[in-house]
C-alpha cells in the first residue's frame, strides 16, 4: 500500500475510534440515567472529533498533509478500535457500575495523551497544528471532566 492510501486509511480509522468513543460513552448513558447528561456530552464531543480528524483528508489529497513515518502505523489504531468494541460489549451487560465505566473513560483518556495518539501526523501548516492542538486540549478537557467525576463517585461510595 503506497504512503497516500495508508494515511488515508489510518485517518478514517481514527475518526471511526473517535466515533465509537461516543457510542461507549453514549451507552453509559443510557445505562446510567443519572449520568447522562454528562455522557452524553462526552459523546457529542467525540463525534466532532471524528468530524475534525476527517476532515484532515482534504490535506492529504492536496498534499499538504505530512506524516511522521516513525509514528504512522495502522496496527496501533486498530488495536484500539478492538479495545472500544470490547469495551462496548461489556458495556452493554449487566454488571458496570458508574466507578467502572468512568474507570474505562479514564484509561481513553490518558491513553490517547499518553500514547501521543494524535502525533502520527507532522503539522506543517498552522490550520493543521490548529486541528492537531484542538483535539489535545479537548482531550485534555475530558480527562479533567472524567477524572472530576471519578472522583465525584468515588467519594459518594465512600457515604
Amino acid at each position: 500500500m503506497d504512503l497516500k492510501a495508508n494515511v488515508s486509511e489510518v485517518i478514517e480509522a481514527m475518526a471511526r475510534n473517535e466515533e465509537a468513543v461516543a457510542r461507549l460513552y453514549q451507552a453509559y448513558g443510557d445505562k446510567f440515567p443519572p449520568q447522562k447528561a454528562f455522557w452524553s456530552s462526552l459523546a457529542a464531543d467525540e463525534t466532532s472529533h471524528a468530524g475534525w480528524i476527517r476532515s484532515l483528508q482534504a490535506k492529504m489529497r492536496d498534499g499538504s498533509l505530512t506524516v511522521n513515518r516513525d509514528r504512522f502505523k495502522i496496527q496501533p489504531v486498530r488495536g484500539f478500535s478492538a479495545y472500544l468494541e470490547r469495551e462496548l460489549a461489556s458495556a452493554r451487560e449487566p454488571g458496570m457500575s458508574p466507578i467502572n465505566s468512568l474507570s474505562v473513560a479514564l484509561y481513553i483518556e490518558e491513553s490517547m495523551i499518553e500514547q501521543r495518539y494524535f502525533e502520527v501526523f507532522a503539522p506543517d501548516g498552522p490550520e493543521l497544528k490548529r486541528v492537531l492542538s484542538d483535539l489535545l486540549s479537548a482531550t485534555r478537557s475530558h480527562l479533567d471532566k472524567v477524572r472530576d467525576e471519578w472522583g465525584k463517585q468515588r467519594a459518594s461510595m465512600s457515604r
